[in-house]
């Protein structure tokens, strides 16, 4: 496909925004209703890739929820080479993935937690529709100025289908597992909510609950290893701790549903926004009286720490051992093929795909199975990721083939076809974090003729505050920080205004440069 072609009569190419494997993304116009919008083209003719693009649409198209990314069409076109071309039409997303955010440094812990709060609501969204994401992870994460969305359901599958697909192949992120999923068992919510912990960990400390130097040992410690509690982190009550705990429990009947986890996060976020607003002072030390996280039956269970010592202890889980894809005792418990990602973890490189074949299980006393570097069979650098910008994984910034230290190796991931449920559950949203406690926007305007921005700035740090677009603009690029640096394009069918902003001397130092088209 080339720039300018296009799609059915109805979709003009833009410039590719992203490329993988198997799929590139394109910037298009919509010619029928004139509006921008992301195609996802399919290279390729794998049939199994055709079937995974296909599910990804089917599955995105039946979710309408403002942290789920919208798909507006599917389609095949023509290359000019004769063959089909699949391809998905989505919404046009501003902003980087959470990966490359966090890549940048640590963020604040009441965003890091409005971020994981706007997943856990896309999820249980998703699940209320009989779906179950499973590949829930920060490259996953678009962060944009309405909030963040959740993207990429190309290996999302309905709740009770059998995890290993019909081709004999377990699709995933390896640092990202369930430890259910591996036990080759049926598809369950729980596998998200899973993930949801892990993230909620990762964006509060930077790293995973586990130190592992392979692959396999991750995989291992998803399944026999405890994860290290959740550490005392400033600002943030214990309930978050117990809430991460009760995500990471390796019996998924004792996690909470998604839309708990977002009622709890959302709560939490709204209280420390409270305290941020009234100042230092009106800061709780932890839950305050009264605020519980409802269990399981129905009753209140209150929020304890769940510091390094004062773990509690739980009831051996009477489940049965996951020795499907799991050899007990052996070295390497299951063959995983990757895109050749884990030479170097220290700086960012492509998502591409993890394949965990369940044919490909060494048997007890069987020689060890290492990864291949075979090319990703289903990956694509999503909107805002590109060429050496993005990665499947947590961003780990210790050298080495596996991201010690902590930092879990980040193999890609890939996608599966979803069969849609027969009786869906009508959705509700997850409470959303209560934005009416906000105080009003600081930060020094920036004026540009697309638009205004207000930066703030702490230290060194920047940031951007709010962002007003002018009539007949809309936001094309957005990377708020905090930052060194700050970016934002306000951009209309004639022009672009490109804003970046610095900080010096606790004020910021802005640049805006105006372009005609």
């Amino acid at each position: 496909m080339q720039i300018g072609q296009f799609l059915n009569g109805r979709y003009r190419l833009g410039d590719r925004i992203g490329k993988g494997g198997t799929s590139v993304v394109h910037r298009a116009y919509d010619e029928l209703l004139e509006r921008e919008v992301a195609v996802k083209l399919l290279l390729g003719s794998d049939r199994a890739a055709r079937r995974r693009i296909r599910a990804e649409a089917k599955a995105a198209a039946r979710l309408s929820h403002p942290n789920v990314t919208s798909v507006y069409d599917y389609g095949e076109a023509v290359t000019l080479s004769g063959e089909f071309a699949p391809f998905v039409v989505m919404e046009l997303l501003p902003g980087p993935t959470l990966f490359q955010r966090l890549a940048e440094g640590a963020l604040p812990p009441v965003e890091g937690l409005r971020i994981c709060a706007e997943v856990a609501a896309a999820l249980a969204a998703a699940h209320a529709q009989g779906l179950v994401h499973r590949d829930v992870k920060p490259a996953n994460v678009m962060l944009t100025p309405s909030g963040a969305k959740v993207v990429d359901f190309g290996t999302a599958a309905a709740v009770g289908q059998p995890e290993i697909d019909f081709d004999g192949q377990l699709l995933g992120t390896p640092s990202y597992l369930a430890p259910e999923r591996l036990d080759a068992g049926e598809v369950v919510p729980a596998s998200d909510v899973y993930a949801l912990g892990l993230l909620v960990h990762l964006v509060l400390t930077d790293r995973l609950p586990w130190e592992t130097d392979t692959p396999t040992q991750m995989l291992r410690a998803h399944v026999y290893v405890e994860p290290k509690p959740l550490p005392p982190v400033d600002a943030v009550p214990a309930e978050v701790a117990e809430l991460c705990r009760r995500c990471l429990a390796k019996d998924p009947a004792e996690r909470p549903s998604a839309e708990e986890a977002a009622t709890v996060l959302a709560a939490v976020v709204t209280r420390m926004r409270a305290a941020e607003a009234s100042g230092p002072e009106a800061a709780p030390a932890g839950p305050p009286g009264g605020v519980a996280v409802p269990g399981r039956g129905g009753a209140p269970e209150v929020a304890t720490a769940a510091g390094p010592a004062g773990t509690p202890d739980r009831p051996r889980s009477t489940r049965r051992p996951y020795r499907s894809l799991l050899v007990v005792g052996g070295a390497v418990v299951i063959a995983v093929a990757v895109a050749g990602s884990l030479a170097d973890s220290s700086r960012p490189h492509r998502p591409g795909t993890a394949v965990l074949s369940a044919s490909a299980v060494p048997s007890a006393g069987s020689s060890v199975a290492s990864a291949s570097a075979d090319p990703p069979t289903a990956a694509v650098d999503l909107p805002g990721e590109g060429a050496g910008s993005g990665r499947s994984g947590e961003p780990a910034r210790t050298p080495g083939p596996a991201g010690v230290d902590g930092r879990a190796p980040t193999p890609p991931a890939s996608g599966q076809p979803v069969s849609p449920p027969a009786s869906p559950v009508p959705s509700s949203p997850a409470p959303q974090p209560d934005d009416t406690v906000e105080p009003q926007p600081s930060g020094v305007p920036v004026q540009a003729r697309g638009g205004t921005v207000r930066v703030a700035c702490d230290g060194r740090a920047a940031e951007i505050v709010a962002t007003t677009p002018a009539a007949g603009y809309r936001i094309e690029d957005y990377r708020p920080g905090p930052a060194r640096q700050v970016h934002v394009v306000f951009g209309s069918d004639a022009h672009a205004s490109d804003v970046t902003a610095r900080c010096a001397n606790g004020r910021p130092v802005p640049r805006v440069r105006e372009s005609d088209r």
